[in-house]
């Protein structure tokens, strides 16, 4: 009975360090390998830059009605936007709005309310970014907000 002991006890011994040694391999492997761990050429890794606070600032109820060829039926469309910016420029955008307002209504009046329907929101957002570029590149001024966002859509 006491050599079945043994042998069971060295057995059990004999898994673990299997066990052990093929885990330490596998994780080894995962992190590039142990050549990788000591190399002089492997990139220490670079601490991340902490990221600029993006600030949202919205535009509620630009309203505009919508023509449709042929018809004496008048549609508007009603859309809220969201400008993405940062700290900075914060300010900045908050004075524009009056501005950002006009330049959403002359380029949504130019649409005819199924072209409108049609729209998706991806698409509205290109839209609008289009248009808002052409106004800063014209009044050679830089954009003070990186994207634009529609957080709602009415289209009747």
């Amino acid at each position: 009975m006491k050599s079945k002991t043994v042998v069971i006890f060295a057995g059990s011994m004999l898994l673990t360090l299997l066990l052990g040694g093929g885990g330490t391999y596998w994780w080894l492997q995962q992190q590039g390998g142990v050549a990788a761990l000591h190399s002089p050429l492997r990139e220490p890794v670079a601490a991340a830059e902490p990221a600029t606070p993006k600030r949202y600032l919205t535009l509620d109820k630009i309203i505009v009605m919508l023509r449709e060829a042929g018809q004496d039926e008048l549609h508007y469309m009603s859309i809220d936007l969201v400008f993405r910016t940062d700290n900075e420029q914060q300010a900045q955008v908050k004075e524009q709005l009056p501005l950002l307002k006009s330049i959403a209504v002359r380029a949504l009046s130019q649409l005819t309310r199924t072209q409108a329907a049609a729209m998706s929101v991806d698409q509205f957002q290109a839209l609008l970014l289009q248009h808002y570029g052409a106004a800063y590149r014209k009044d050679q001024q830089p954009q003070p907000f990186s994207d634009v966002l529609v957080s709602k859509l009415i289209v009747e």
